[in-house]
């Protein structure tokens, strides 16, 4: 699969994913087609795979970048509710609380926080606020596709970091999405990061994959 984002500050985005032992080839190919006109996508490949690949990579002039995440879990436990939590979660609807909260959060501003803004007010996102006596503090959304829930962007505001509004997005999350009948839900996140410890700590499996691109 290529995912193309013209505008250079989206670049990150630009990926080929996806990959097999027997389609590195045509990966490989995938990326040097006029296409992505001065993009330099990245190739995703799967940890499992990295030993065997690696050889066809390096002899394509790519280089290995960094690594990135990719966590599943299934959801065949209801995860338990924290009602009566000091920080409460909240159903955000269309509130324009959740995309302030979510922007400030990442610390973002320009072409990225368009994009942020955009994907998030698509009609099937569900957005999530945690408040703290009735203030916003962090944000959170979820999609679902099929029987299978996509963990989408989450933040908190700075002076609020640390004291497990995330852990309690993530769990609330979980649970309206067992509700609503999904047996698996997946997430991105960075390696060795806040991020990817609270979703190791909530049962997910963390599958590594390394990223490769152009000099």
């Amino acid at each position: 699969m290529a995912v193309l984002a013209t505008d250079p500050a989206l670049s990150f985005l630009s990926t080929v994913s996806g990959v097999m032992r027997e389609t590195v080839a045509a990966a490989i190919d995938l990326m040097n087609v006029p296409l992505w006109n001065g993009v330099k996508p990245t190739l995703v490949v799967p940890a499992e795979l990295q030993e065997a690949v690696e050889p066809a990579l390096l002899a394509a002039g790519l280089v290995r970048t960094g690594d990135r995440i990719l966590a599943v879990r299934r959801l065949d436990v209801l995860p338990a509710s924290t009602a009566g939590a000091r920080l409460h979660v909240v159903d955000a609807g269309a509130d324009d609380d959740f995309l302030s909260v979510l922007l400030a959060g990442y610390e973002v501003d320009g072409v990225v926080a368009e994009f942020i803004r955009a994907e998030h007010r698509l009609p099937a996102m569900r957005r999530f606020l945690v408040l703290e006596q009735e203030t916003p503090i962090a944000a959170a959304a979820m999609t679902s596709h099929g029987d299978v829930a996509v963990l989408g962007g989450a933040s908190t505001l700075p002076m609020h970091r640390g004291q497990g509004s995330q852990s309690r997005l993530l769990q609330h999350r979980l649970r309206i999405a067992a509700e609503a009948g999904c047996v698996s839900v997946v997430a991105t996140a960075r390696p060795d990061s806040v991020s990817a410890a609270n979703l190791s700590k909530a049962g997910f499996a963390l599958r590594r994959r390394s990223a490769w691109t152009e000099i």
